[in-house]
């Protein structure tokens, strides 16, 4: 199976940019600590007006924000419909801006250790780095980002354990947001077939 990064599309004119998840630590969407999925409706802003789009990531932490559209056609995907498995969708509502459909979180807690070393070109942080020694040994950037399919069995989303920032989807996940028309959102291949900087 192929995989792909997924990525927000900064290119859609004049669309709208998202502040953060109010009144929660908006990392704990990124790395869910144990019990921190508890049902519930999420609340943001729009922090700069513009069309909506289908994708979008939301304030500091970067958080997946979903329209209908684009979770429905995730729907019938083993971790979307097992509840509470691996990805988690909840109800979020706009503060200051009234939108045209729903919206949701996309939260996802599977990660896997699966990057292909050998055949990606990355940097590490060291335990002397100036900034973040706490991150020691966890990815920096990578110039190009290559997984190893046999690491992930047959999961199609998921977070690259030591670089959260990078959420992964299989073939067919891709598939199904293009015949969905689902917009703002732009896959890269990690298939090793390209060079994919993350």
């Amino acid at each position: 199976m192929n995989y792909y990064l997924l990525r927000q599309d900064v290119l859609v004119p004049e669309k709208w940019v998202l502040g953060d998840v109010r009144h929660v630590n908006n990392w704990n969407f990124i790395d869910p600590p144990v019990n921190f999925m508890e049902p519930g409706a999420y609340a943001l802003d729009v922090r700069f007006d513009g069309c909506e789009v289908d994708y979008s990531l939301a304030g500091y932490a970067s958080v997946p924000v979903l329209s209908l559209k684009a979770y429905k056609a995730l729907s019938g995907l083993p971790e979307v419909d097992e509840p509470y498995c691996n990805v988690v969708f909840e109800p979020v509502r706009f503060e200051n801006k009234k939108v045209r459909e729903e919206y949701f979180l996309m939260i996802i807690e599977t990660q896997f250790d699966c990057v292909d070393e050998k055949k990606s070109g990355y940097k590490k942080f060291e335990t002397d780095d100036p900034v973040r020694p706490d991150l020691a040994g966890e990815y920096h950037a990578f110039t190009n980002l290559v997984i190893d399919p046999e690491k992930v069995g047959h999961q199609h989303i998921f977070r690259v354990k030591k670089y959260l920032g990078a959420i992964i989807v299989s073939e067919e996940v891709k598939r199904r947001v293009e015949m969905a028309g689902v917009g703002g959102v732009l896959f890269e291949s990690v298939n090793g077939d390209r060079n994919t900087v993350a």
